[in-house]
């Protein structure tokens, strides 16, 4: 089992957020599948999810995120690359996608 202080210096992850109007969630569901299925084929060490928040009425727009996180950190270049790829599926979501960093302060 590794330290914890190994835990805390392993690196950033990273949280995108945006807006999915609810006519769009389906296909902003698969689109993101297929961009995630491709950063992973590249790297297959990287670990992606997909959320929704739940408290969100049937008929309105759902806030999502991804979270991104691997072995050394996620770094500037894997997020181009995300923000890249997310480029092709725009049209699904309403408003900009929002990019947090945090790095593990504790085990």
């Amino acid at each position: 089992m590794p330290s914890p202080d190994a835990a805390v210096n392993s690196g950033a992850e990273a949280f995108i957020y945006y807006r999915v109007p609810a006519a769009r969630t389906q296909q902003a569901r698969e689109a993101a599948c297929r961009m995630h299925e491709a950063l992973r084929a590249a790297d297959h060490q990287l670990v992606i999810r997909l959320l929704r928040r739940g408290d969100t009425a049937a008929s309105a727009d759902e806030t999502w995120m991804e979270t991104y996180s691997r072995p050394g950190g996620v770094d500037a270049a894997l997020l181009a690359r995300i923000e890249s790829l997310a480029e092709a599926w725009a049209d699904c979501r309403s408003g900009a996608r929002h990019t947090e960093i945090f790095e593990a302060c504790a085990w």
